[in-house]
């Protein structure tokens, strides 16, 4: 029969049936298999060495076979003891830990138990065994490496030089949360699993294991490294950042330097010893610019209107921002002004008052307001809409 049931009187229960049927269903990887792995409460299945000696303490697992085989639900109810084989007189050897579930329906291995098998490596191979030597249900739990020479006159210090690695992976039942950071892929879309190595809540989205803050779209916290989508934003140090695809943007807020490239409508400048900066910070798109120049005796003041890049590159909105300007010569006068940004812009350009009539406005250059000099300064501050 291909329908089966579990714990039904007619026409009878197989050990496959209770295997394959969900009963106390843990978390799926298809149809009819389950996640194999430890179950986790305090430390199941740890290992633990002394000299040669290796002891498993108890805990539960579930191992999987093969498809049509079905799961087995296995305990350990007391500490399981192996000995570890002498290394090879030259050669690093892996061995390995596992839990079998062994089953002479299915596997050559001629009896039905479970049990912890300790399986001696290849000295030489480089790596641990792939499988048990017997047996189709199996759940890795533990890698030894074994350097050469070891022995139980000369055991190592097995936790101290690293030679012990962890293989538990562990499962959880359906809708639950897995703990664990292996590679396992989910088993359906919508799964979760708390991820130990960095310590955030993933979903499977089909394809791969999606941070929380990227499923969710929420506001991820500033331990977050990368971020998972552009456009995700992170509580950084000063405020919010945002994913560029690349990097973190700074904090909402935050402010930063830019270094403007001063140009000339004819002629471009030179700072020569003079002094150019500029600070700016956004909310959105919103950026608020101030910065100052201060010409120098070396610096050379071109031909033509003055222009400064902006930061961020104005938006197409129709309209011209305007800000405030003002050029100051030391010994000569304060001339007030304003800063304006075109729409689309990458650059500001500056005109200022350059008499007492009314009608005296000039656009900022080498010669306007007044010949430029080792102590005029020009200084601008203004908001204005971002492009992106």
């Amino acid at each position: 029969m291909t329908v089966r049931s579990a714990w039904h009187i007619n026409p009878g229960q197989a050990r496959q049936d209770t295997r394959l049927a969900p009963v106390g269903t843990m978390a799926p990887t298809g149809p009819t298999t389950t996640r194999a792995g430890v179950i986790p409460g305090g430390t199941p299945l740890a290992l633990t060495m002394s000299g040669m000696g290796g002891t498993i303490s108890v805990g539960r697992a579930v191992v999987q076979g093969t498809t049509t085989q079905g799961a087995y639900p296995v305990v350990v109810t007391a500490n399981e003891t192996f000995t570890v084989a002498n290394g090879h007189a030259s050669l690093v050897r892996y061995d390995t830990v596992w839990l079998v579930a062994y089953d002479q329906l299915y596997d050559t291995s001629g009896q039905t138990l479970a049990a912890v098998v300790y399986q001696q490596g290849t000295a030489g191979a480089g790596v641990p065994p792939t499988a048990p030597a017997t047996g189709t249900a199996y759940l890795r739990l533990w890698d030894i490496q074994v350097p050469a020479g070891a022995s139980a006159g000369a055991p190592p210090t097995w936790v101290a030089s690293g030679l012990l690695t962890d293989r538990r992976v562990y499962t959880a039942s359906l809708g639950g949360i897995v703990p664990t950071s292996d590679s396992v892929s989910g088993a359906y879309v919508g799964q979760w699993r708390d991820n130990a190595t960095t310590g955030a809540l993933e979903r499977w989205d089909g394809s791969t294991w999606v941070p929380w803050s990227s499923a969710l779209r929420g506001i991820a916290p500033g331990s977050l490294g990368s971020g998972s989508y552009t456009g995700q934003w992170r509580d950084g140090a000063i405020g919010l950042e945002r994913w560029s695809g690349s990097a973190w943007s700074k904090g909402l807020g935050e402010w930063q330097t830019h270094i403007p490239v001063w140009t000339g409508s004819t002629v471009n400048p030179s700072l020569g010893n003079g002094t150019l900066t500029s600070r700016w910070c956004r909310v959105g798109r919103q950026i608020t610019w101030i910065g100052t120049l201060s010409a120098g005796s070396t610096t050379n003041g071109g031909t033509g209107t003055w222009s400064m890049s902006l930061p961020v590159q104005a938006a197409a909105s129709g309209v011209v921002s305007v800000g405030t300007a003002n050029y100051f010569a030391a010994g000569d006068n304060d001339y007030v002004g304003v800063c304006q940004i075109s729409s689309n812009a990458t650059t500001a350009t500056f005109s200022v008052k350059t008499s007492t009539n009314a009608q005296s406005f000039g656009a900022v250059s080498n010669t306007v307001p007044v010949a430029a000099g080792s102590t005029s300064n020009l200084r601008w501050s203004i908001t204005y809409e971002a492009a992106s």
